[in-house]
């Protein structure tokens, strides 16, 4: 079932890690079906304003003025989404004509008895350029994403790993862009995607 109307779906970093992502990992039922899954790494060159429909489930907050004009409109969805290795040691984070770019370094979450549960960071989607680089004429913070994973990750390789994210869409900004960027990879150690492929000499 969903959300009843009238309630608020806000629950706590360990109540995401716990009761969503640790259950949607161990392929066990969840608590309710607002959490969706949506492919939001690199799959079919999306970007995120690609990947969702506005039925999606968003909760969708305004901030309005003294004089109860809205200036500003902002939607919040939760996700499961998996990882796509590009190697051992590096996950690929494109996503159409851009990618998502970490703003902050993996944070512990801890339960109420003082253990780490799992890690949270915080990414922009960025928009970038026809080199594969980020396009510095685009502004941050259209898209805003915090990312949820389990301590350890997945040992079991014929597993799919899931993680858990937090988008937040600002619609007060232009949070379309039309242009797409194919080809891109991993091209550094910190698991950013930064760079296009290149081609093989003939």
């Amino acid at each position: 079932m969903s959300v009843p109307r009238g309630y608020l779906f806000m629950p706590t970093d360990e109540e995401l890690l716990v009761f969503y992502l640790g259950r949607k990992s161990k392929g066990l039922p969840l608590p309710c079906d607002i959490v969706i899954e949506r492919d939001m790494y690199g799959v079919h060159d999306k970007a995120p304003w690609q990947v969702f429909k506005d039925e999606d489930p968003w909760k969708i907050s305004k901030t309005r003025d003294d004089n109860g004009n809205i200036v500003k409109t902002e939607g919040t969805i939760y996700v499961f989404t998996t990882l796509i290795k590009a190697s051992k040691n590096r996950i690929a984070r494109t996503a159409g004509c851009g990618v998502w770019h970490a703003e902050t370094a993996l944070e512990k979450v801890w339960d109420d008895h003082g253990r780490v549960i799992g890690y949270k960071r915080m990414m922009c989607f960025q928009i970038t350029n026809e080199s594969g680089v980020t396009d510095g004429s685009e502004r941050k913070g259209h898209w805003i994403m915090h990312e949820y994973s389990l301590c350890g990750g997945n040992t079991d390789e014929s597993r799919v790993e899931y993680v858990l994210c937090r988008i937040k869409r600002d619609d007060s900004k232009n949070t379309k862009k039309s242009r797409t960027v194919k080809n891109l990879e991993v091209a550094s150690a910190d698991d950013e995607v930064i760079a296009p492929k290149t081609r093989q000499a003939s």
